[in-house]
């Protein structure tokens, strides 16, 4: 995963997640607001259940 501020423009993050085994859904960053300024956060974090799931988990319905 690459973070670039446009598309031509040179990369100023990077993050490589190369230990996935069994994990079915995986959240690999966050991008959030803080203020006036947007941050980026490489989290690399699997979960044994689904999508459905997780997303329940942070108060998402889903129908």
């Amino acid at each position: 995963m690459t973070l670039a501020p446009g598309v031509d423009a040179p990369a100023t993050d990077q993050a490589t997640l190369d230990a996935a085994s069994s994990e079915r859904t995986l959240l690999l960053a966050e991008i959030y607001r803080r203020g006036p300024r947007w941050h980026f956060r490489a989290v690399g974090q699997g979960y044994d259940h689904d999508l459905e799931t997780l997303v329940r988990g942070y108060g998402v319905d889903v129908k």
